[in-house]
């Protein structure tokens, strides 16, 4: 409460608020950092210019802000760079369902199965690569890209998420031992606790 700048109101001016509105996506695209480094150099100069009251309320704020930060979760990020995959039972038997999830755009289902051929079993990595291989990611409308927020946080965030979430910053990056460990657990229908 009270601290709204309260544009509404014209209490401050669009360039003001502006700078404000900046600040805050410069804090969620450095994932915080932006914020958290000005408080400490901050600190830090006050500090050393014996100012120890100001320099140790400095200090609280940048713990306020260290405690915000610890409440985000995976999902908590640009949308623009909210890539990850959505790891599903599967109602085939011995398989898994793999939804991409793409700058934020729900990309279709790709099921993953564990059967055997020419009577060899392939790695898994190895399936998921070639899997990987051939998707590519699907950019749809604003509406669709809203849709397909709505879905993710509502099974992400529901009590009844079955299921594994495993966020990755590229699709040139994926974290294949972590996906493929994230694919084994849901097989085997063991749950694993949400990071935070």
């Amino acid at each position: 409460m009270n601290l709204c700048l309260r544009p509404c109101q014209q209490v401050v001016g669009p360039a003001e608020y502006g700078h404000e509105v900046e600040r805050v996506l410069e804090f969620l695209r450095s994932d915080g950092q932006s914020l958290e480094g000005a408080i400490a150099n901050s600190r830090d100069r006050l500090s050393e210019q014996m100012q120890f009251e100001e320099a140790a309320r400095q200090h609280k704020r940048l713990e306020k802000v260290q405690d915000v930060l610890k409440l985000r979760d995976e999902l908590a990020r640009d949308i623009d760079r909210l890539h990850g995959v959505a790891i599903l039972p599967s109602a085939a038997p011995s398989a898994v369902e793999l939804w991409f999830v793409a700058g934020g755009h729900l990309q279709a289902p790709a099921r993953l199965g564990f059967e055997v051929e020419e009577g060899k079993p392939v790695s898994l990595d190895q399936k998921l690569r070639d899997l990987l291989a051939t998707l590519t990611p699907q950019q749809g409308s604003m509406r669709e890209r809203q849709e397909s927020l709505a879905l993710i946080a509502r099974w992400y965030y529901s009590t009844w998420r079955d299921g594994e979430w495993l966020a990755f910053d590229d699709f040139t990056a994926i974290p294949y031992r972590k996906l493929v460990n994230a694919i084994s657990r849901v097989a085997h229908g063991v749950v694993a606790e949400p990071q935070p």
